[in-house]
């Protein structure tokens, strides 16, 4: 298994950078209102979208690209009594199944750092209604990394693994478009442990059948520690935050003069020629 078939045969849905300790913070900070109509990019195992279910009580759709992930996330929404405001599907962000100005937000946590930054928020732009808003929960690079930490990154998490630093994710917004461009929440990896192995311990879809996984895979443990173990012992070139940005409203564009237009525009030079003439 590569890393995400990992995660997903696992059902982890919070091993991005903070766990959801991030998550509740961020979702503080974006002021996510009832009426709001969301969209969870990435959604994993639906952690995040239930407890924005749970706790804003507004209407959200889910995606993510594994069925795994899909299935573990319709069963988590039924089980804490959110079905009937969270809706999962089986999608591509790159090429999201949804109509031009569908959504007020657009969240996601971790899966831009692996992906073509600007055609993921292109997508994002066309699917947010004007003055929607995205909020994308992503690893930051601090400082250079050295190409022999950058090929160990790789191989813990996958050769498309690109952290960009702070101007070169908003940069990114910029270019798909966005206004208002900032990295809400800053902060620096911290040394808080295994992130996925902590979440492994709290999430009941997590610890239904972990016996059996493990026992199926018994490198696992192994595997999970090796690349928390990355993280922790280079922590210091990494950090996280909130990649915010606007959808502009469109401006509309100018109006054609008609022929009332042209007619009502040459009297006026007519006449303001007049005046002059006789001021002179």
């Amino acid at each position: 298994m590569n890393y995400f078939e990992l995660l997903a045969w696992l059902g982890i849905g919070s091993s991005h950078p903070g766990g959801f300790p991030a998550t509740q913070q961020n979702l503080e900070v974006i002021q996510v209102k009832d009426e709001d109509f969301v969209l969870d990019a990435g959604c994993g195992s639906g952690l995040t979208a239930c407890h924005l279910a749970k706790t804003r009580g507004c209407r959200i759709i889910a995606v993510d690209i594994n069925p795994q992930m899909v299935e573990k996330a319709c069963l988590r929404a039924e089980k804490e009594g959110v079905s009937h405001l969270v809706q999962f599907k089986q999608a591509d962000v790159n090429n999201l199944p949804f109509a031009d100005n569908h959504f007020d937000l657009v969240i996601a946590e971790s899966i831009t750092v692996f992906l073509d930054k600007v055609k993921v928020y292109q997508e994002f732009y066309r699917v947010l209604k004007p003055e929607g808003r995205v909020a994308d929960l992503e690893m930051v690079l601090l400082a250079e990394l050295p190409p022999h930490l950058r090929r160990q990154m790789e191989a813990c998490f996958g050769s498309d693994t690109n952290p960009l630093p702070p101007e070169e994710w908003l940069n990114a917004l910029t270019q798909a478009g966005f206004q208002d461009v900032m990295i809400k929440n800053p902060q620096r990896m911290k040394n808080n442990g295994n992130v996925i192995m902590n979440e492994l311990k709290k999430d009941w879809v997590l610890v239904k059948g972990l016996a059996e996984k493990a026992a199926y895979l018994p490198s696992l443990i192994t595997r999970l520690q090796k690349n928390a173990g990355f993280m922790k012992k280079n922590r210091a070139y990494f950090g996280f935050g909130l990649v915010c940005g606007r959808k502009p409203t469109p401006t509309p564009p100018p109006k054609k003069a008609g022929f009332r237009d042209w007619i009502r525009q040459a009297l006026q030079w007519k006449y303001t020629r007049s005046d002059s003439t006789k001021v002179l």
